[in-house]
């Protein structure tokens, strides 16, 4: 164990404890102040975010990017307060803050009783959509890495799984989604963030290429499960979880041609999400870092 592990542990268990004896939109202020304290001490995020727009958005000007990427820092802040303070939040109080948007979509997939898998992204507040669609009684299942200080990964854990819902590691995580499936579940994959090479496809985001993983499509496509795309965007003090219509599977060739076409046009859809809130995105990940000897 790190000699920082208990501190950075007992921090982030203080922080929630503030963030859930405040209101919500008392939380919002929290979150967007931190945000701009994030953005005054970070210089490297602070220029990996504006590097980022800057590339992705080529035909706008200098003051958009500082401002979309100050609007940014801000969300990210909101996000954690929003999450930190959900222990002391119902199933009720926090759906009372939810527009559903395409839910029809979702359970006409469901009625099939094979499952469904959903491609996801860090958009909005990705932590309390998995809470909301949990708080509805969905069968969701979220894969994810593991945290670097165990404590805080355990506490995260829990507390994205006090509705319900349930977290697949993402190392080993065939088996377990495969039984999710199998018994009707939802898996959720987010899919937005740069893959090593032992597990990415070279795939191509905001027009410059990048390495995916390649689990989602490789699953898809060897259990048939149907892919919905679904996201999350803050509105005011409230959210909007929407779903969109599942994507067809690529015509029939070889495994790997169909990985890679898949794949791609999950980076599209993501990236088409990302289009619409873009102040809401993970703009401080260095997404575009290709692993050594991946080439578009």
């Amino acid at each position: 164990m790190g000699a920082a592990e208990p501190l950075e542990h007992a921090l982030v268990r203080l922080g929630a404890a503030l963030a859930g004896r405040i209101a919500w939109e008392t939380r919002l202020a929290w979150g967007r102040r931190l945000g701009r304290l994030w953005w005054g001490v970070d210089r490297r995020h602070r220029r990996i975010a504006q590097g980022n727009l800057t590339q992705a958005f080529p035909d706008r000007p200098q003051e958009w990017v500082r401002e979309i990427a100050v609007a940014n820092f801000e969300h990210l802040g909101i996000t954690a307060v929003e999450f930190g303070g959900m222990f002391a939040e119902s199933p009720e109080s926090l759906l009372a803050r939810y527009r559903f948007e395409g839910r029809e979509r979702l359970d006409r997939v469901l009625e099939e009783g094979r499952g469904a898998l959903l491609l996801t992204a860090h958009l909005g507040n990705w932590e309390l959509a998995g809470l909301a669609m949990a708080a509805l009684g969905y069968p969701v299942h979220a894969v994810g890495r593991r945290l670097r200080n165990p404590r805080i990964d355990a506490w995260v854990r829990s507390m994205r799984e006090r509705f319900g819902g349930r977290v697949i590691p993402h190392r080993q995580a065939v088996r377990p989604v495969l039984r999710a499936l199998r018994s009707g579940g939802l898996v959720a994959f987010l899919l937005d963030q740069r893959a090593l090479s032992r597990e990415g496809v070279p795939s191509v985001f905001f027009g410059r290429p990048v390495s995916t993983n390649r689990g989602l499509a490789t699953l898809a496509l060897r259990t048939g499960a149907p892919v919905l795309p679904a996201f999350d965007r803050r509105e005011g003090a409230g959210h909007v979880a929407w779903c969109e219509p599942p994507l067809e599977p690529p015509p029939d060739g070889p495994a790997e041609q169909r990985i890679r076409e898949l794949t791609r046009r999950f980076d599209r859809v993501i990236e088409e999400a990302v289009r619409r809130v873009p102040e809401q995105w993970f703009w401080v990940h260095r997404r575009w870092r290709l692993p050594k000897g991946m080439t578009r």
